[in-house]
């Protein structure tokens, strides 16, 4: 077969242009620390990263819910220590009220009594981020509120507008961890307000807190101080899954970076190899090609 000058121009041409965009690719690869533009690159390791993505997207949204467990549950032992608190002052209230001849101060008791129940109801209705955290899944709706029963005679109760459900959130794969605890169980539901009511209604009366009141209050302590306990538990949980999720994230970072980054040293070497790849293909093009017409006429 004859090879016209036709031929020899046109293979010429493509190899040059081949090592240009051989050239441009590699400089597009340096500059944007990327090796894939575009799936045609590598349709497996395309593959590969949109996988990997999708995995650390659904590892940001993991420890997103950690956090957010994090504060509910952070929040929760807060509010719990100091119904704790309030309730050790009301023992102590009643342990003053038994304590001699106290007639005398027993209205002011029971007002103290007063203050420090509308001050339990109030961290019972605490909240995280505009959600009620002691109404079970019934997060929107105030759980706690203090009712008047208008009798006769007038009586004064708690209402409790939540459920015993508990709120879980997915932290992992196939994996969900407790991030609430219910009013049903932190504070049996309405008992220990209902023991704080019978308290101040008794030193009202002017009488004398009796002893399955004080047991009452004594069991509402326990009660809170365990379910403190149980929330630190949970939290101390969601800060070993935050590690885990950490460690996992990185991994998975690495594995994007292997499939997807550039490879300096090996892209460089290649662009170095590439441009005098291409230096002597034009140099050879201008041995190899015929001369023009214009040559001649010189």
């Amino acid at each position: 077969m004859r090879i016209t000058e036709g031929m020899m121009a046109g293979d010429f041409l493509y190899t040059i242009n081949k090592n240009r965009a051989q050239i441009n690719k590699l400089e597009i690869d340096l500059a944007s620390g990327k090796r894939l533009q575009k799936v045609s690159d590598d349709p497996t390791a395309a593959d590969a990263v949109l996988r990997l993505n999708a995995g650390i997207d659904r590892n940001d949204q993991y420890q997103k819910n950690v956090t957010d467990g994090q504060g509910v549950l952070a929040q929760t032992g807060s509010s719990l220590d100091d119904m704790g608190s309030l309730l050790q002052e009301v023992q102590s209230i009643v342990v003053q009220a038994k304590d001699g001849d106290q007639t005398s101060v027993m209205g002011s008791l029971a007002e103290r009594v007063d203050q420090l129940l509308n001050e339990a109801v109030s961290l019972a209705n605490s909240k995280f981020n505009g959600k009620f955290i002691f109404g079970g899944t019934q997060t929107t709706a105030q759980p706690y509120t203090l009712v008047t029963n208008p009798g006769p005679p007038a009586t004064q109760g708690v209402a409790y507008a939540g459920n015993a459900e508990i709120i879980h959130y997915p932290t992992g794969e196939s994996l969900v961890q407790q991030v609430s605890v219910p009013g049903s169980e932190a504070f049996g539901g309405t008992a220990l307000f209902n023991s704080l009511i019978r308290v101040r209604d008794t030193l009202r009366a002017g009488q004398t807190p009796s002893t399955d009141d004080a047991n009452a209050v004594a069991a509402a302590l326990d009660t809170v101080t365990q379910t403190a306990s149980k929330a630190g538990s949970l939290s101390q949980s969601l800060d070993n899954t935050t590690v885990h999720l950490t460690n996992q994230k990185t991994q998975l970072q690495v594995l994007l970076s292997a499939e997807q980054d550039t490879d300096v040293a090996e892209a460089s070497l290649n662009l170095k190899q590439a441009q005098t790849m291409l230096d002597a293909a034009l140099a050879s093009g201008a041995q190899i090609l015929p001369k023009s017409l214009l040559d001649f006429l010189k």
